[in-house]
C-alpha cells in the first residue's frame, strides 16, 4: 500500500495556511523512514511494517470516515426499500420524508470532508444475491471500458459477471462521475478522492477506480485512492497481474475484511479443491477483535481467506464494520515488543507471526499442523513484493536526473561548434580526438539504458489508447533521440559498418519515432510547418530526423561507389537523388540543426563530393535541383537566422549576397554552364 496516496496525499501541497497535522507529520515520517528501508540494497528489511500500515490506516480516521458515509447510504437505501413497499400497497401515497432512488439498484454519493472528498457506492440488498448467480467470469474480450489494462503479456482477463454487469448499467452516471474527478486531479488546488464501498459496491468501486487512473497522469499528486470494505475477489489472475504491471495502480487500493466476512471469500474454494480462478490485487487489511493487520502478497492473502474457509463459517453473515474499526482503533500497537514471539531469531518472520495471530487466525494455526510451514510461505511471498518493488523500474523518479544528462550532451553539442570552426558534435563524436569526447560515452549508456526500459516497459503495459507514453516521456523520448541516436550513428559507422537503418538500428528508437509520428499534436505541427518560436530559435536547434547523419553516410558511400565504378551506376545516382530531394525537404521545413553546414561535418564532406559527381553525364539534369541551387548560392550561410522568406518565390536569400558571395555564385555558376556546353 503507497500511504503517499492515502488522505492528504503530499506534503507539498501544505503551506501557512494549511499546516501540516501532527497525524500527517507521523505518515510523512514514516514514508520517508520506510523509503530509506526499502532503499537498502544490502538486504532485505528487519521487520515487515504489516502493523505499521494497518495501524497507520486506524490512525488517520480514514476508515471511520468511510464507514461513517456508506452507513448513511444504507440508511437511504432501507428507507427506499420501505418506500417501495409503501408504494405497492398504497400506490397513491408518496410519502415527503422518503427520497427516492428509481429502479436503480446502486447509491452513489458524494461526501465531503476537510481534507478529501469520499465518494461512496452501496448497493440494495437483493443485488447481493446476484453474486452466487453472476459469480462466473467475464472475457475482456466483451468489456471494451477495460481493453485498456490488455498487454502483450495479458493479452486477455476476466473480470466478475455481477460486478461488470452492475458497472454497465451505471456507465453514463459514473460518465460524468469520472470527469469530475479528473477536472478536480487536474486543477491547481485539487482534493484528493477516496472511492469506497461495501460488498458488490466495493467492486464497482474498484472498477471505477481504475477507470479514473487510466485517464489521469501517473505522475498526477492527488490520484484516487480505493479503499473497500468485505468486498468479494474482483477478477481472475490475468486481471490482478494486469493492474499489478503498473505498480502505482496497484498500491491505490485497500481492501478492509473481516475475518467472519464471507463476502470476499465467496468465490474461493478450501484448498484441497480445485484452485479458484479468482485472484485478489492491492493491499488486504485483514482484521478481527484481536486487532489486524496488512498483507500485500496475493498469494500470501490467498492463503490466509482460503485458510478461514477451512474452520470458519460459510453461512452468510452480516459483518459491523463498525464494531471492527473501533475495536482497531483501541489495540492499535505502539512499539509493544510483548506481541512479537520471543522463541524466534528472525525479527521479520516474528513480526509476520505477530500479524497472522492479530487477524485472529491463529486457533486455525494451532489446529494446523503446517502452521510454521503457513508463516514460512507468508515471510517468503512478502518479502518478494519488497524485493519487485525496490527491484522495480519507476521512470518517474528518474525523469529529472536524465535531463541532467541530456543537458550535459548539450553542452557538448554546443562546444563542438569550435564558433563555427569545429566539426560538429556528430564528426566530432565519430573521430574522438578530444578527451571530452570520451566522456560523452558514459552520459550516452545511462540515456541509453533508462529509454531502452522506458519504451520496453511501455510497449508491454496497459496504456491509454493511441498514446503509448504519456506527453512527458513521449516528447523527453524524442529529445533523447534526436540527440543520442546521432552517437549511436557515429560509432556504426566508424566501424566499418552500411546500412545503419535496416541493420543497425535499436527497436526503442524505432518505437519512439512512430510514436511521436502518430502524437495529434506532431500531425498538426507537420501540417503547419515551422513556427515563428522555430525559426527564431533555429541557431541551437538539432537536427529532426535523429537518423540524419546514417542516410549522409550512405550518401558518402554512394558518391565513393560512383567514383570507383564498383557498383551499379543507375541504383546508387537514384539514392543520390533521393537523397538530394530529402534534404532539401528538411530545410525548407527549418528540420536540420545549422551544424550541418559547418566546413569540417561529414554532410559538407559529401557535398563536395557530391558537386565533382554531378559533372558525371550519367547525372543528367541533377545540377539543376533545389538543393544546388541553395548549397551553390550558398544560401546556407544564413540559414541560421530562420527567415521565413528564404524559400519563398523571388527571395533566394535571406539578405541580399555582399560581393564575395556574390562572386562564389557566379564562379560556380560559369563552371556549370561551361561542364554543361561541353558535354553537349
Amino acid at each position: 500500500m503507497d500511504v503517499r496516496l492515502c488522505l492528504k496525499n503530499g506534503e507539498g501541497d501544505r503551506n501557512e495556511s494549511n499546516p501540516i497535522s501532527p497525524e500527517e507529520g507521523e505518515v510523512m515520517c514514516y514514508i520517508r523512514s520506510n523509503e530509506a528501508l526499502r532503499m537498502d540494497r544490502d538486504g532485505d528489511p528487519p521487520f515487515s511494517n504489516g502493523l505499521y500500515l494497518a495501524n497507520l490506516a486506524v490512525s488517520s480516521n480514514l476508515l471511520q470516515d468511510l464507514w461513517n458515509a456508506i452507513s448513511e447510504l444504507e440508511l437511504r437505501n432501507s428507507q427506499h426499500f420501505l418506500l417501495g413497499c409503501v408504494k405497492r400497497v398504497f400506490p397513491q401515497l408518496e410519502p415527503a420524508t422518503f427520497r427516492s432512488y428509481g429502479n436503480n439498484p446502486v447509491i452513489i454519493d458524494e461526501f465531503h470532508c476537510l481534507n478529501y472528498n469520499i465518494i461512496a457506492f452501496v448497493t440494495s440488498p437483493v443485488t447481493t444475491g446476484r453474486l452466487q448467480e453472476e459469480r462466473d467470469l467475464v472475457s475482456s474480450l466483451e468489456i471494451p471500458d477495460f481493453q485498456f489494462l490488455c498487454s502483450k503479456s495479458n493479452q486477455t482477463f476476466h473480470i466478475n459477471k455481477a460486478a461488470i454487469s452492475l458497472f454497465k448499467s451505471l456507465r453514463d452516471e459514473l460518465s460524468r462521475l469520472k470527469e469530475k474527478v479528473v477536472a478536480s486531479a487536474n486543477s491547481e488546488d485539487s482534493v484528493p478522492y477516496i472511492i469506497t464501498g461495501r460488498c458488490l459496491g466495493g467492486s464497482i468501486a474498484s472498477l471505477f477506480t481504475l477507470w479514473i487512473l487510466n485517464t489521469l497522469d501517473a505522475m498526477n499528486r492527488t490520484l484516487p485512492l480505493c479503499i473497500t470494505f468485505g468486498s468479494p475477489l474482483l477478477g481472475d489472475s490475468d486481471f490482478q497481474q494486469s493492474v499489478s504491471q503498473y505498480s502505482t495502480w496497484n498500491s491505490c487500493f485497500l481492501h478492509v475484511v473481516h475475518k467472519d466476512d464471507c463476502f470476499p471469500r465467496l468465490f474461493l474454494h478450501p484448498p484441497t479443491t480445485n484452485p479458484s480462478k479468482y485472484k485478489p490485487f492491492g493491499t488486504y487489511l485483514l482484521c478481527s477483535e484481536s486487532g489486524g493487520a496488512c498483507f500485500e502478497a496475493p498469494e500470501s492473502i490467498m492463503e490466509l481467506l482460503t485458510l478461514e474457509i477451512v474452520v470458519g463459517n460459510r453461512e452468510f453473515q452480516s459483518v459491523d464494520y463498525k464494531n471492527a474499526i473501533g475495536c482497531l482503533e483501541q489495540r492499535l500497537i505502539h512499539d509493544d515488543c510483548s506481541w512479537l514471539n520471543g522463541q524466534e531469531a528472525d525479527s521479520y518472520k516474528a513480526g509476520v507471526t505477530t500479524q497472522v495471530i492479530l487477524v485472529g487466525l491463529e486457533s486455525i494455526q494451532q489446529q494446523n499442523e503446517g502452521s510454521d510451514a503457513l508463516i514460512e510461505d507468508i515471510v517468503k511471498h512478502e518479502l518478494g513484493v519488497i524485493r519487485r518493488q525496490r527491484e522495480a523500474f519507476d521512470p518517474a523518479k528518474k525523469l529529472d536526473e536524465m535531463k541532467v544528462y541530456l543537458a550535459f550532451l548539450e553542452w557538448y553539442m554546443k562546444i563542438c561548434k569550435a564558433n563555427g570552426q569545429g566539426p560538429g558534435y556528430y564528426d566530432s563524436f565519430k573521430n574522438a580526438r578530444e578527451r571530452r569526447d570520451n566522456g560523452v560515452d558514459k552520459y550516452k549508456t545511462i540515456l541509453t539504458d533508462y529509454w531502452e526500459r522506458v519504451v520496453t516497459e511501455a510497449d508491454k503495459k496497459p496504456q491509454v489508447w493511441g498514446k503509448p507514453l504519456r506527453n512527458r516521456w513521449l516528447f523527453g523520448g524524442t529529445n533523447y533521440r534526436r540527440i543520442v541516436e546521432p552517437l549511436d550513428i557515429a560509432e556504426y559507422y566508424k566501424r566499418g559498418r552500411k546500412d545503419y537503418l535496416k541493420r543497425g538500428r535499436s527497436k526503442h528508437y524505432e518505437l519512439l519515432q512512430k510514436w511521436l509520428e502518430d502524437h495529434p499534436k506532431e500531425k498538426s505541427q507537420e501540417q503547419a510547418g515551422p513556427s515563428n518560436m522555430k525559426l527564431k530559435n533555429i541557431e541551437s536547434s538539432v537536427t529532426e530526423d535523429s537518423c540524419f547523419w546514417a542516410r549522409v553516410e550512405e550518401a558518402i558511400q554512394s558518391c565513393r561507389l560512383l567514383e570507383s565504378g564498383g557498383s551499379s551506376e543507375s541504383s546508387e545516382r537514384a539514392k543520390l537523388i533521393e537523397f538530394d530531394k530529402y534534404v532539401m525537404g528538411l530545410i525548407k521545413q527549418y528540420k536540420v540543426s545549422p551544424d550541418i553546414f559547418l566546413e569540417k561535418s561529414s554532410y559538407m564532406q559529401w557535398w563536395r563530393e557530391y558537386v565533382e559527381i554531378l559533372k558525371r553525364p550519367m547525372m543528367g539534369h541533377s545540377q539543376n535541383s533545389p538543393l544546388v541551387a541553395f548549397m551553390g548560392d550558398e544560401q546556407y550561410k544564413n540559414y541560421a537566422k530562420g527567415s521565413p522568406r528564404m524559400f519563398q518565390e523571388g527571395h533566394s536569400n535571406v539578405n541580399p549576397p555582399d560581393s564575395s558571395n556574390a562572386s562564389l555564385s557566379f564562379v560556380y555558376r560559369l563552371k556549370m554552364t561551361i561542364f554543361n556546353a561541353m558535354r553537349g
